[in-house]
């Protein structure tokens, strides 16, 4: 088994809430109350309008699912509101996942601190946004959840008396400051991020060209989500699926009477499934031969709500959404960040035979058969774990597949993850698959350049065999 693979969501069961409770932490029918719109989108460029980061060729397919097994499993901010710092992080964890780390787990408790006070964005609210966070987590980087695990409830005046009403201190939102202990703990970041146009054709192309989730911030209508709080009627059977419809009229109005923002992550669509609208009354919108008018075209979100409401009935697992594209394109805003840098660590060798060749030759552009290079190995025994390395200079890391393959086995390494990051000089560990073959013989690496533009060249790679 190629030791990076990654696990399927593990789906856990905690507390149902919404984004951006009042600062007081009160609740009003079991739902925390809706603010901070503001945080949402102050200082995060928005829309449709930003620029493409065009690489793919050809139309995207109708449906994308791969990355939703590229997920770590759906969290719940409790009563808080820090959807965006959790949108952030279930961001940041598939970046690591991609980049071949098992099961990362960061903590949302200590980037909730860093955005407020090391980056000193959004000292007054609960609130944040992705562009904010994923800024702090670029600058300063942030723990594993065990330095500081998250805390669902926020700070109340039963821990700090200063922790009621207006104006309250920053370390209220905060939870107060990371122990030492936290402080001095190891800190994982991300490349820098930038945003991305939130048209339908940018957000396919960056997953499908970068093979990366992308996270999202919306301004929030409250019949649309199917929300408790929402003054038009709503549809429990939308609710249970995790389905959010682009806003009708009415349902604009109306939300933004008691506005709201919202954050998640895009994992995928589904551009053919259909779903009636409905109108602000609740009734399914017709046309003029009485046929149901539908909205077609959703994509597929990860929440931050838990696994025991929204979403319980969703295809993809409870938690999991699926958001009206439409609704994305009108009325939200878009960050992505590349693959980091992450070498995973490779096990104490046993006896191993080590081989290395410096073939030193071009990659062709957008060819997908690529180059090969062979090594002969004229050693005995039975394969237990081969560690391949590979040295490649390339200006767009994501346009690379890699694989090496014995005989008619063949393991795929890398697979256009890492978008514009330049180079691959990356180890891999590959444990069953090449279990008990014989040592001897050829061993191939494959290496393809899958798009335009960006070229390489395959400095160096070596084998070592136990």
């Amino acid at each position: 088994m190629f030791r990076s693979l990654f696990q399927l969501p593990v789906a856990i069961a905690l507390l149902l809430t919404a984004c951006d409770p009042a600062d007081d932490g009160s609740l009003i029918d079991d739902d925390a109350p809706l603010s901070s719109y503001e945080s949402i989108f102050d200082g995060a460029p928005l829309g449709k309008d930003l620029p493409f980061e065009i690489k793919a060729d050809g139309p995207a397919p109708s449906q994308h699912t791969d990355l939703v097994a590229l997920q770590t499993s759906v969290k719940s901010q409790g009563s808080r509101g820090v959807c965006s710092i959790f949108a952030t992080a279930a961001l940041m964890e598939h970046l690591y996942l991609k980049a071949g780390m098992d099961d990362p787990d960061f903590s949302e408790q200590y980037l909730q601190w860093s955005t407020k006070f090391e980056l000193g964005a959004f000292r007054n609210t609960s609130g944040s946004n992705n562009y904010f966070n994923l800024q702090a987590i670029n600058r300063f980087g942030i723990p594993a959840e065990d330095a500081w695990p998250y805390e669902a409830l926020q700070w109340g005046a039963a821990q700090d008396s200063a922790c009621v009403g207006d104006n309250q201190p920053t370390r209220c939102y905060t939870n107060g400051e990371p122990t030492d202990e936290a402080r001095e703990a190891e800190r994982f970041e991300l490349p820098r991020n930038r945003s991305l146009s939130t048209r339908r054709a940018a957000i396919m192309d960056h997953i499908r060209v970068s093979g990366t989730a992308v996270a999202i911030g919306l301004d929030f209508f409250y019949q649309s989500w199917n929300h408790r709080r929402s003054t038009l009627p709503t549809n429990s059977d939308n609710w249970d699926q995790g389905i959010i419809l682009a806003p009708n009229a009415g349902d604009v109005v109306a939300s933004h009477a008691q506005r709201a923002g919202h954050a998640v992550v895009i994992v995928g669509w589904d551009s053919e499934l259909e779903v009636p609208r409905r109108d602000e009354a609740g009734a399914i919108m017709r046309d003029a031969d009485g046929n149901p008018v539908v909205e077609r075209g959703f994509y597929i979100i990860k929440n931050s709500w838990g696994t025991a409401g929204f979403g319980i009935d969703n295809p993809y697992g409870a938690g999991y959404g699926l958001l009206s594209i439409r609704y994305v394109e009108d009325y939200g805003n878009a960050q992505v960040a590349d693959v980091p840098e992450f070498t995973p660590p490779v096990p104490a060798p046993g006896e191993a035979d080590t081989f290395e060749s410096a073939p030193n030759v071009a990659i062709p552009d957008n060819d997908r058969d690529g180059i090969t290079d062979t090594m002969v190995v004229d050693t005995e025994g039975d394969v237990e774990r081969v560690t391949i390395t590979v040295d490649i200079t390339h200006s767009f890391r994501g346009d690379l597949v890699v694989a090496l393959r014995k005989g008619d086995t063949r393991v795929l390494l890398h697979d256009r993850v890492g978008g514009g990051q330049r180079d691959l000089v990356q180890s891999f560990v590959v444990d069953a698959d090449f279990d008990g073959l014989d040592r001897g013989g050829e061993w191939i690496l494959e290496v393809s350049d899958t798009a335009r533009v960006d070229v390489g060249t395959l400095t160096r790679w070596s084998l070592a065999i136990e």
